[in-house]
C-alpha cells in the first residue's frame, strides 16, 4: 500500500468526510456476512458493469475488445475473464493515458506512484471516489478487530522521517495529530531502543501501523535487551512487504500482541485482511476479483497451490485494470474460515517475483523463508543486510555490522558460510561483503534483495526453500 501521493492543484475534500466513504463502510460491514451465492452474483454484476464501462470509455480496452471480437454482453459468468489477456505493468507504463477514460484529463486526477519494490515503478491515476472507497477499505478491516480510524490512538512506524528539530533533541518521533504518533525507523540501536520502548509505553497506543522490515529491528532489540512493552496493544497492523513466520514470531513476542497482516497494493484492485479466527488473508469480493494463475496460464485450484495474483478491480473507474498481473505470489487455501465470511483466502503472499533468487539450474527460490528463519541462524552483530544477484547461481550478501559488534569480520564471515548459506543447498555460490550502511527506498522500505535479473523469464521454474 506504500505510495507517494500527488493531488490536483485545486484542493479537494477529505475522502474521510465524503458521503461515499460512510456509505461504503456500511456496505462492507453488512455484506461481509453474505453467502457465497450473493457474493458471486454481486461480483458478476460488477464485472459486467466494468467491462461495459471500459469498452465504452477506455481506449486500451476498446481497441483490445475490438481486436478480440469480445463483447461485454457475453459476460454471463466470471469465467469470461479467461477470454482476455493478462495486463502487465509495462503495458500501462508505456502509455498510461490510454487507460484513462476518454472524457477525463489526467491533470484533473490524483495520482500515486508505487514504491518501485519490483524495480518497475508505476503511476496510478484516481478520483475522489476511489480515494473514498480506499479509505473505507481501511476503516472496514480495522472494524474486524473492533478498532477504527477516528477514535483510537496509534503509532505509525512506516518509514516516515521525523523533523530535524525533534531529532536534535533526541526525540525520534513526533505527534502527527491528536491520535497518531509517528516514529522513525532509522534510529534503532541498543542505546536508543529503551527510549523507543519508554515512549511507546508512555503514549499507550491501541495499535501500531507498520511494515515488517520497519518494526523488526526494534522487536529484535526488545528481546535481546529484555525490554518490556507494557502498553496494552490491541494489534499491530503490518502491510507492504512479505511477512514470514519467523518475523511474526519475533514481533509478536516483543510486543505481546497479535500481528494482523494486511495485503494491499497501490493499484487498489483488491485487498486482503486476517480476522479474529485466522491469519489467512481474506479478500473481500466486493472490491475486486482475485485470480491465482500458474506458469501455464491455468487457474490454481488445489489446496496449497501457488500462483501469481491477477486482479480485476471494481473501485477505480479512472484507471481501470482488468486481469492485472501484480507480480505477487499467493498460496491458496480452499478451507472455509470459522469467522463466517465466504471470502476467497490465501494462506500467504510469498512476495513478488523480485523477492526470488535464481539458482544455478535457473530455478526460482524464495529468498525470505531462508534468510528470515530465526530458528536456524543467529543474527547478533548484524545490523542490516541486503542480498544482491546479478547472475544465476550467485549471491552477494552485503552486511552492515553493529557498531559494538565484538565478533571479528573473519569469524562472522565463517558463521554465515557455516550456518546460513547451507540453507540454500548447493545450488548457489555465495560471497560476503561488508558495508557502512544499507540505503532505503524513497518511501523508507529496506529492500533485503536487490535483484538485477529479469525474474519473469524464469517464472516457470519454481523451487522451494
Amino acid at each position: 500500500m506504500s505510495h507517494n501521493e500527488h493531488l490536483p492543484t485545486t484542493e479537494a475534500p477529505n475522502p474521510l468526510n465524503t458521503p461515499l466513504f460512510t456509505e461504503r463502510v456500511e456496505f462492507l460491514k453488512s455484506s461481509q456476512w453474505w453467502n457465497k451465492e450473493q457474493l458471486d452474483q454481486f461480483q458478476l454484476k460488477q464485472l459486467q458493469h466494468q467491462l461495459w464501462f471500459v469498452s465504452s470509455h477506455v481506449p486500451h480496452y476498446r481497441e483490445l475488445f475490438r481486436s478480440l471480437g469480445f463483447s461485454w454482453q457475453d459476460a454471463d459468468s466470471l469465467s469470461v475473464l479467461k477470454q482476455l489477456p493478462l495486463l502487465t505493468k509495462q503495458e500501462m507504463q508505456e502509455n498510461p493515458k490510454r487507460f484513462i477514460p476518454d472524457y477525463m484529463k489526467a491533470d484533473r486526477l490524483y495520482h500515486r506512484s508505487t514504491g518501485g519494490s519490483t524495480g518497475m515503478p508505476l503511476t496510478i491515476f484516481m478520483d475522489l471516489d476511489h480515494l473514498s472507497r480506499d479509505k473505507a477499505n481501511t476503516q472496514y478491516y480495522m472494524s474486524t478487530m473492533d478498532l477504527d480510524i477516528f477514535h483510537f490512538r496509534s503509532i505509525r512506524l512506516y518509514g516516515d522521517r521525523v523533523p530535524e528539530e525533534q531529532l536534535s533533541k533526541g526525540h525520534f518521533w513526533h505527534q502527527a495529530n491528536d491520535r497518531m504518533l509517528t516514529m522513525s525507523c532509522y534510529h534503532f540501536s541498543k542505546e536508543t531502543s529503551p527510549l523507543f520502548v519508554d515512549k511507546i509505553n508512555a503514549y499507550s497506543p491501541d495499535y501500531i501501523h507498520t511494515r515488517p522490515s520497519a518494526i523488526l529491528p526494534l522487536a529484535s532489540y526488545i528481546l535481546e535487551l529484555g525490554l518490556t512493552v507494557s502498553a496494552k496493544l490491541v494489534s499491530i497492523f503490518a502491510d507492504g512487504e512479505y511477512l514470514t513466520l519467523g518475523q511474526r514470531k519475533v514481533i509478536e513476542s516483543a510486543f505481546k500482541t497479535r500481528l494482523y497482516n494486511v495485503y494491499g497494493h497501490t493499484e487498489g484492485c483488491v485487498f486482503g485482511h486476517a480476522c479474529k479466527d485466522s491469519d489467512n488473508l481474506h479478500f473481500p469480493p466486493q472490491v475486486g476479483i482475485l485470480e491465482l494463475i500458474d506458469d501455464e496460464g491455468h487457474t490454481v485450484s488445489r489446496e496449497g497451490g501457488r500462483g501469481e495474483m491477477v486482479t480485476t478491480g471494481f473501485n477505480n473507474k479512472m484507471f481501470p485494470m482488468v486481469r492485472y498481473r501484480t507480480g505477487d505470489i499467493g498460496v491458496l487455501t480452499n478451507k472455509q474460515c470459522t469467522c463466517g465470511r465466504h471470502y476467497p483466502m490465501l494462506k500467504a503472499v510469498e512476495g513478488r517475483f523480485q523477492d526470488y533468487v535464481v539458482d544455478k539450474h535457473e530455478r526460482l527460490v524464495p529468498l525470505a523463508p531462508a534468510v528470515f528463519n530465526y530458528n536456524d541462524f543467529d543474527w547478533r552483530g548484524i545490523a542490516e543486510f541486503q542480498v544482491h544477484q546479478t547472475r544465476a547461481g550467485h549471491l552477494v550478501f552485503k552486511v552492515h555490522r553493529d557498531q559494538d559488534c565484538a565478533e571479528s569480520v573473519e569469524a562472522m564471515t565463517q558463521r554465515l558460510k557455516t550456518d546460513l548459506f547451507p540453507i540454500f543447498g548447493k545450488t548457489f555460490e555465495m560471497d560476503v561483503t561488508y558495508v557502512d550502511g544499507i540505503s532505503r527506498s524513497a518511501i523508507g522500505k529496506l529492500r533485503y534483495l536487490e535483484q538485477n535479473l529479469d525474474i519473469q523469464k524464469f517464472s516457470r521454474t519454481f523451487s522451494g526453500v
